[in-house]
């Protein structure tokens, strides 16, 4: 029951994010369709699949890629470029770990009211 139950929870999941952001792009066709649509449900099942293999949460598209589609990016460069500044802060992590909870705890409430 839970296998099922994952199994709609991330296909429904990747079927809203994918839809949401190429009808953002303006590639959805009169039929509901998108270019490549199998490619990108395929690279999705098969991160979910090795995600699992070595014990991480589930790896799936996120809604968080229409913030980057809404700013103009439609290649993938964005996500890249992102991706290239997550490996550089793991040599800035040592540096922000030396600051106490406590300093950072008003910030996050206030970044967290504002969302």
């Amino acid at each position: 029951l839970a296998l099922f139950t994952m199994l709609y929870v991330d296909f429904l999941d990747t079927s809203g994010t994918l839809l949401g952001i190429t009808n953002e792009m303006g590639v959805i066709d009169n039929g509901g369709n998108f270019p490549r649509s199998r490619e990108a449900f395929s690279v999705d099942a098969l991160s979910t699949v090795f995600g699992s293999i070595f014990g991480l949460s589930p790896i799936t598209s996120y809604i968080e890629s229409g913030a980057g589609v809404e700013a103009g990016s439609k290649t993938g460069l964005t996500a890249v470029i992102c991706g290239f500044y997550f490996f550089l802060s793991i040599f800035f992590a040592p540096i922000l770990a030396s600051i106490p909870p406590w300093a950072i705890g008003g910030a996050l409430l206030v970044i967290g009211s504002l969302m």
